[in-house]
């Protein structure tokens, strides 16, 4: 961990009233200056991790620092106010009958008026509100708002700040401009920022340093390149993307596909195994070229469907018969060439999105 950490959960385990687990042994540090994001599905335990760091949860078992002091073990529990770190929830939470302004100097009322309304300006400013400094709440937008409760978050200039799924509220459009706006903001003032979150894609955006949660538990740390290219575990993986799924036996190191033997060097020799290939690693030319240099190997598939997602095609091909199933795998292409049904293409396999993990027997 961090020798500079601003945040650091060390062993943290908890379990609610009901004796219901949630979290088990919950380790991470995030370090000054840094984004870092837990992600995963709803149920996970990243929201309980986020509020046991902010202190409105009491700690089961660990130990959490915050800028090197304990704030939360065996012997300790300091409650949220004294922890200074700034909040932000899913809903907001500003207060109705207070302005703009009024809401984000809400944390600062001990500075000096001057000051106070130097720093209001300033936020008001930096987060494009300042022309909203008299509105009030119900009069603005969702997205308004969160630029608001972001502000507010801001000002007592916390050692970190704490966001909860702060953009799921906001339609998809409006939110892809608030979270670009939100990590500009975060950087330029160089804030410390813990932030939840169930979507991949903003994971990635938004985060340094990620941690990928399951079933209460941090499957990797990394930064968003090490956890899509270089994960550890089959949930990694498809926690960014769908993937095909072909099954196998190590041989001589390597587990046959339809497209050419994938390398399988850290598992032992007969083992069963399922090889994981993203949409966008079976690689098609629809002028008929040659596979790509990088490609591993090629199979000919014939397609099935092809469906136009945005920016890119989704098409469904069927490979034939392949270790006693039947191989009906997607491929994913940019651009907007949609091919018919039962048109044939030969499908290079790139080995930089293919993943080879054991099938290990349920217990």
């Amino acid at each position: 961990m961090s020798t500079d950490s601003v945040l650091t959960m060390e062993h943290v385990s908890h379990s609610y009233e009901d004796g219901t687990n949630v979290l088990n042994d919950i380790s991470f540090s995030v370090a000054r200056g840094e984004i870092f994001s837990l992600a995963g599905p709803s149920g996970c335990g990243k929201t309980t991790t986020l509020r046991l760091a902010a202190g409105l949860e009491p700690l089961s078992q660990g130990r959490i620092k915050i800028d090197g002091k304990v704030v939360a073990d065996s012997a300790t529990n300091v409650p949220p106010e004294k922890r200074h770190v700034g909040l932000v929830f899913q809903d907001m939470a500003l207060f109705p009958h207070l302005s703009v302004k009024d809401n984000v100097a809400f944390g600062i009322e001990h500075l000096p008026r001057t000051e106070r309304d130097a720093r209001v300006t300033e936020l008001l400013a930096q987060v494009s509100m300042a022309k909203f400094a008299d509105a009030f709440p119900h009069r603005l937008s969702g997205g308004q708002q969160q630029r608001v409760a972001l502000a507010r978050a801001l000002a007592p200039d916390p050692p970190i700040i704490l966001l909860d799924e702060p953009f799921s509220g906001l339609d998809p459009r409006l939110r892809i401009n608030i979270r670009e706006d939100t990590v500009n903001i975060l950087k330029q003032r160089g804030t410390t920022t813990l932030i939840v979150t169930h979507d991949p894609e903003e994971a990635m955006f938004l985060s340094d340093t990620m941690a990928v949660m399951r079933d209460g538990r941090i499957e990797q740390v990394g930064s968003p390149g090490e956890l899509y290219c270089q994960p550890v575990t089959p949930y990694v993986a498809l926690f960014f993307s769908a993937a095909n799924l072909i099954r196998g036996v190590v041989d001589q190191g390597v587990v046959n596909t339809p497209f050419c033997p994938v390398p399988a060097p850290q598992l032992a020799e007969g083992a069963r195994a399922v090889v994981l290939i993203r949409p966008e690693a079976l690689l098609m030319d629809p002028e008929g070229g040659p596979p790509p240099a990088t490609a591993m190997g090629s199979a000919e598939g014939t397609v099935i469907s092809a469906r136009m997602l945005r920016h890119s095609v989704v098409t469904r091909m069927d490979f034939g018969e392949f270790n006693g199933e039947r191989l009906s795998l997607r491929v994913r292409r940019a651009g907007h060439f949609i091919p018919d049904e039962g048109m044939r293409f030969q499908v290079a396999l790139d080995p930089k999105q293919t993943f080879v993990f054991p099938i290990r027997d349920k217990k």
